[in-house]
């Protein structure tokens, strides 16, 4: 795992992370068996030891894309280590001058939205991680749509002539 990029992805700066971090990031895990439990220590001791709230707050979002599109095993060793995930639920920093307590609430609310991505179930990932279109119909060329009535033997198309 790159370390520049994790630190360019959860630097302390008010900047939001770019949204190719989260995906170069989330592809990573699937590099090697080690790149998941790496980047696990990595985001929990970031989470433990950093108090600014815009670190915390990346964290959690990278936490999230990466439980969401990166290797499943990611998200297993993410829940044996969700304590830390949880104390972010109650998190209060000192107030901004400018802000008030909205650092700290998006901290809060990024802490939650982590902790549903960790714990879901997604049944369109199978066993790979790779995402299956269960319920999909194949259609082959030519085929009709049940749900366009135009396309039925004498579709609406005509006009009759009085």
């Amino acid at each position: 795992m790159d370390r520049s990029t994790l630190n360019k992805a959860t630097s302390s700066d008010a900047v939001p992370t770019p949204g190719y971090l989260y995906t170069e990031i989330a592809k990573a895990t699937f590099a090697d068996a080690g790149a998941s439990q790496q980047l696990v220590d990595y985001l929990v001791r970031k989470l433990e030891r950093d108090s600014n709230p815009h670190v915390k707050a990346k964290v959690l979002r990278l936490t999230r894309h990466v439980c969401e599109q990166g290797r499943p095993d990611f998200k297993a060793q993410m829940q044996r280590k969700v304590d830390v995930v949880k104390a972010c639920l109650q998190h209060r920093g000192q107030p901004d001058p400018l802000q008030g307590d909205a650092l700290n609430k998006a901290v809060r609310e990024a802490a939650d939205q982590t902790l549903q991505s960790i714990f879901s179930a997604d049944a369109s990932v199978n066993a790979y991680g790779q995402r299956a279109d269960v319920g999909r119909k194949l259609e082959g060329f030519g085929s009709e749509s049940a749900d366009n009535p135009s396309s039925h033997m004498g579709g609406g198309d005509r006009k009759s002539v009085v």
